[in-house]
């Protein structure tokens, strides 16, 4: 109903992902604080900023899965990160798991098969394989959803490039033309 879909850029509906089929438990959540693409620090600031927000989030996400783990998964290179992360997740059997920063580890197959060593082969989704993986982003919208009552309507988004003098990241309303981003 707060229309969440997946922000690790597939786009892909979470109420599908948080609905497996009855035959199909999932034994493992992770959730990927691995950026997708270089020079992106989307994640990396929700998880220095929001971190207590997140650990909600996730708290929801394993309420309506009931995994038996979770993962949360940074790469090496954000130590605030993951500091903040272990920090919000003390009280929580919640794993902050470091991973290499090797493009493109942030993709959810080469994910899945770095933290548990499972391939997820071509035509099937990693629910078959009892394991479910949500972006950083989509956890802080569906934190926003349930506790905030606030749909997605926005998101922060990585201005970076050559043609920028000042990189940021900035929290924009989802369909903002580029080119008002970049004039930004």
């Amino acid at each position: 109903q707060a229309g969440i879909s997946g922000l690790g850029g597939a786009g892909f509906p979470t109420s599908n992902k948080l609905s497996p089929r009855a035959d199909q438990p999932i034994s493992t959540l992770i959730i990927n604080g691995a950026e997708c693409e270089p020079y992106i620090t989307a994640d990396d600031v929700l998880m220095r900023e929001r971190a207590t927000e997140l650990i909600l989030g996730i708290d929801i996400l394993a309420h309506i899965l009931q995994p038996k783990n979770v993962l949360i998964a940074i790469e090496d290179n954000k130590p605030e990160a993951i500091s903040a992360m272990q920090q919000a997740a003390q009280a929580r059997d919640y794993h902050v798991v470091k991973i290499p920063t090797i493009y493109p580890s942030g993709g959810e197959r080469q994910l899945i098969q770095i933290l548990t060593g499972q391939e997820v082969r071509a035509g099937q989704i990693p629910a078959q394989q009892g394991i479910v993986c949500q972006n950083i982003g989509t956890v802080l919208a569906v934190h926003d959803a349930v506790i905030k009552g606030k749909p997605l309507i926005s998101r922060i988004t990585t201005l970076t490039g050559q043609a920028l003098q000042t990189p940021m990241n900035v929290e924009c309303l989802i369909g903002t033309p580029v080119h008002e981003l970049l004039a930004f």
